[in-house]
């Protein structure tokens, strides 16, 4: 799979989160500081003419007009500068969207949009990961799952930042979202998004880990001063965000990407609160390259991880599907095992039937998802991942793929297996035991066709799916069925 250096950040609603209240007239008051300095003395909280505690008087429920928007973006900018303590070097144009438009002009630019073998590949691991079956394009299915909860994205390299909006005309529904959007424009100019490259889901949760992680610590500390009246801000009590998602919505795809939101802010204040900010920015020219790092923030750049090997052993009518200008691998992290396991918690269909308990992911505070940390990817069934290698094969009958996940130790291999055997299990998958390991069928009532071969060796697991039982040697010896 590309790098695509410049894919587009964004940020991703979990649930409906309250806004603040404020009062508003048509023209900003004089800021309660004094004259502001010159060029070579302006300070963090001062930026294009207005000053970080700015109060506004205006209406945002029926839209704003050019100067009233540019007004509260310089505000906003002033306000990021004081939080992260970094500078902005040049202005950032603002675009508001509805929600209908978002999804007709921009629904492809947050998700990534592979084809050809890069598709095939993608498609390989999320089926390798129980989430979508072999009749499933999780291209699309993230596309269509994008196009409900996404507030707003910033564009690398271009300087793009559009914001979504739920009303009609498009207005700024709060500040929270610019100011989020704000810090990937910031972080940018100041270190080169597009120059921060992963060519894996588990590189690309890592490292959006450490950008979005960022980015919603500065939003979440800009929240906080609005909600005690410290600053004044645009927006309602919240009632304009998303209320919920469709019926289609795809849980397990949702949450195989959502890491970096979830993980990501734990992960920066791990290490801002033993380094500074300085700690956090240096971590942009190493940034973190397995998703474990978030989920275990003092095992960033320890060593701790490496790499799954994996040798090709199929038979000629199966071909490796390779990538050109890419990686013909798969990687899908130990964030990618905790989402295989909580999928089944919002399975509609097996609502009782869930693998893991609800606690064990789903974190809660006074009864609601914690807005700061909504879900945890430590899991015991994917505790001690050291690394993961899937590959991926074409042949006449279909789509087939070779996975070897690798632990630190022989009991977590153990208990991963377990785990896996009670997916399949679940999925519909009926068990037979063989000489060399065991293989599971799905009967074809399932979303999943075909056999899969496991078997432990060590502190490895091999994973081997074919449409058939009969293909599983062909794909992989010795993955027999005998």
């Amino acid at each position: 799979m590309e790098s695509r250096p410049a894919a587009a950040v964004a940020v991703v609603a979990v649930l409906v989160l309250a806004g603040c209240s404020a009062g508003y007239s048509q023209t900003p008051t004089p800021p309660p500081t004094a004259e502001p300095p010159d060029e070579s003395g302006t300070p963090l909280g001062y930026y294009d003419g207005y000053w970080h505690n700015e109060t506004f008087d205006l209406d945002a429920s029926n839209g704003l007009t050019d100067a009233q928007l540019e007004a509260v973006v310089s505000r906003a900018m002033a306000r990021v500068q004081v939080l992260r303590g970094l500078r902005f070097r040049e202005d950032v144009d603002v675009e508001l969207v509805t929600r209908a438009t978002f999804r007709e002009e921009y629904g492809g630019v947050t998700a990534p949009n592979e084809s050809g073998p890069a598709r095939t590949l993608e498609n390989a691991q999320f089926e390798a990961m129980l989430l979508v079956g072999p009749d499933e394009d999780v291209v699309e299915v993230r596309r269509a799952n994008r196009g409900d909860n996404v507030l707003g994205f910033y564009r690398p390299n271009s300087g793009d930042l559009v914001l979504v909006s739920e009303a009609v005309p498009a207005t700024l529904d709060d500040e929270y979202t610019l100011a989020h959007e704000l810090v990937h424009a910031l972080q940018d100019q100041r270190f080169g998004l597009g120059s921060i490259s992963a060519r894996t889901l588990d590189g690309r949760n890592a490292r959006n880990g450490l950008v979005e992680g960022d980015a919603l610590v500065v939003q979440q500390a800009y929240r906080e001063r609005c909600g005690s009246g410290a600053w004044d801000c645009v927006g309602g009590d919240g009632a304009s965000r998303p209320a919920g998602v469709g019926e289609d919505f795809h849980y397990g795809v949702y949450y195989a990407g959502f890491v970096p939101y979830a993980e990501g802010p734990s992960f920066v204040r791990y290490h801002r609160e033993r380094g500074g900010w300085g700690a956090v920015d240096a971590m942009y020219d190493r940034p973190p390259e397995a998703s474990a790092e978030l989920i275990h923030p003092p095992t960033y750049d320890g060593g701790r991880y490496g790499n799954a090997t994996l040798s090709d052993r199929s038979d000629p009518d199966w071909e490796r599907v390779t990538v050109r200008n890419g990686t013909s691998h798969a990687s899908v992290g130990e964030a990618g095992l905790a989402s295989m396991f909580a999928y089944t918690l919002r399975d509609r269909h097996r609502p009782d039937r869930a693998v893991i308990d609800r606690e064990a992911f789903f974190n809660r505070e006074d009864g609601r998802l914690d807005p700061r940390r909504p879900f945890t990817y430590d899991l015991a069934a994917a505790e001690g991942w050291y690394a993961d290698r899937l590959h991926a094969y074409a042949g006449d009958g279909g789509t087939a793929y070779v996975w070897n996940v690798t632990f630190v130790d022989r009991a977590n291999a153990t208990e991963f297996r377990a785990g896996y055997g009670r997916l399949l299990s679940y999925w519909g998958a009926d068990r037979r035991s063989v000489e060399d390991g065991t293989v599971w069928t799905f009967d074809g009532s399932s979303t999943f066709r075909g056999a899969i071969w496991v078997r432990r060796d060590g502190a490895g697991l091999t994973v081997v799916k074919a449409p058939s039982a009969a293909d599983l040697d062909d794909v992989y010896a010795p993955a027999s069925a005998a």
